[in-house]
């Protein structure tokens, strides 16, 4: 796919999920993602005991929060395009003080420069109009050293059958028979990973120093910040 043609089918897609498309993702969608996330949340858990921890595309606040209420000593932010996801997620995250949600957009981040000690995303790149801009945003927020998670759809995940039956005996029949679809639409596939976003991050701060894998049912992008 040439550069030009994915940026008009990036451009056709919403960046900021409008009120019955958020009500309707609370119900369905966020629930689906509940499993996944929280193997998210775990592994976030697992690596950081203090710090504060930035979600971009926090949507209505279940991997914020689980986060939150797993290690006090973290603070977290979830930030959203979308004015109803963040009204969704301040209320699920009522009693639990130390996850906060703001509007605002991930092209310009409201944090302060050198901030953060983890960026993270799930769900939400595909949706971004200016993903350079994005990028460069999550590097200039985070401290030295420290990396960002982005998580987004890869129908190459569904390929293996070893691991389609994994995926439905952890999350059942209909993510695996749903996965291969909805990962091409909300997401990306490998040769775009490969290329187009490959080629868009070597244009940022990250250049270099960046890593692609297949985890779990995600394309995962790990980005560090250099010393």
């Amino acid at each position: 796919m040439s550069l030009t043609r994915f940026i008009k089918d990036v451009l056709r897609k919403p960046e900021a999920i409008p009120t019955p498309g958020a009500i309707f993702y609370n119900a369905t969608v966020a629930k689906v993602l509940r499993k996944p996330e929280t193997k998210i949340a775990n592994d976030i858990v697992e690596k950081m005991g203090n710090g504060t921890i930035l979600d971009l595309g926090s949507g209505t606040g279940y991997l914020s929060i689980e986060i939150a209420k797993r290690s006090p000593g973290l603070q977290v932010y979830g930030i959203d395009l979308s004015r109803q996801m963040v009204k969704i997620a301040r209320h699920h995250a009522k009693g639990v003080d130390n996850a906060r949600f703001v509007f605002g957009n991930a092209a310009k981040l409201p944090f302060k420069d050198s901030s953060i000690d983890l960026v993270i995303s799930t769900g939400a790149s595909h949706h971004w109009k200016t993903p350079r801009m994005v990028f460069d945003e999550c590097y200039r927020v985070l401290k030295a050293g420290k990396e960002a998670w982005i998580y987004d759809g890869c129908p190459e995940v569904f390929n293996n059958q070893a691991d389609r039956r994994k995926v439905n005996e952890e999350y059942g029949f209909l993510v695996g028979r749903l996965g291969p679809k909805v990962s091409e639409i909300h997401g990306f596939t490998g040769e775009e990973y490969q290329t187009v976003i490959k080629g868009m991050l070597e244009q940022t701060a990250f250049k270099g120093n960046y890593q692609m894998a297949l985890t779990d049912i995600w394309m995962k992008i790990t980005l560090k910040k250099r010393e």
